[in-house]
């Protein structure tokens, strides 16, 4: 990954409003448009990750699922909201590692 290149979030107004709080550039407040403006993040060349909060993932899985497959970058994390639950995001996280270097950890 290029070192200019940026990480995305795309949820609910609290997530969203705490990643720019840690600097993170990019974001999307999930509303009825979120599978537009989801589109639009992950085919910008300078965009490295896309973090998406599990309920904003369950409604556009199809649109992840499609550039998880047919891309590298970029990477995109699905983790809690503040209703999520640990131990889903844990198993999310896991399975990024197996599958970016075949390890179980």
């Amino acid at each position: 990954m290029n070192e200019d290149m940026k990480i995305a979030v795309v949820g609910d107004a609290d997530t969203v409003a705490l990643f720019r709080l840690a600097g993170v550039g990019r974001a999307v407040v999930a509303d009825d448009d979120v599978g537009a403006r989801f589109d639009e993040l992950v085919t910008e060349e300078d965009v490295g990750v896309v973090i998406v909060t599990e309920p904003v993932a369950q409604s556009i899985m199809k649109k992840i699922t499609q550039v998880k497959s047919q891309k590298e970058l970029p990477v995109i994390v699905e983790v809690p909201d503040k209703r999520g639950k640990m131990e889903e995001w844990e198993d999310s996280i896991d399975m990024l590692i197996r599958r970016a270097v075949g390890v179980e950890i």
